[in-house]
């Protein structure tokens, strides 16, 4: 049996749509669902560095890799990639601190 939205909200079962009533899909229209709330800068903090933390790791490894096999270009590379992950996590953390500034 189809389903229609009373005016006051209610989802009633009825044969036919009566006067007044919506279906799920205009009611859903009529009334979407509140966008989820806006992270506080805590949790916006704890992200980046979950995401910085997870890229440190990454390039620890490979450096450490590099450092056995002796390749000092991958090093060298790996060092510029630190210092740029560095340059983008103060980016990012002052852009949450100071409210996207």
């Amino acid at each position: 049996m189809p389903r229609y939205y009373s005016p006051e909200g209610n989802l009633e079962v009825w044969e036919e749509k009566p006067e007044g009533y919506y279906t799920v899909e205009e009611w859903q229209e009529l009334h979407p669902a509140p966008a989820p709330p806006e992270p506080t800068t805590e949790e916006k903090l704890a992200e980046l560095d979950s995401q910085y933390n997870s890229e440190v790791a990454r390039l620890g490894n490979e450096f450490n890799s590099a450092q056995l096999r002796g390749d000092s270009e991958v090093m060298n590379a790996l060092k510029e990639e630190m210092i740029s992950l560095d340059a983008w996590y103060d980016e990012e953390y002052n852009k949450i601190v100071n409210g996207g500034k």
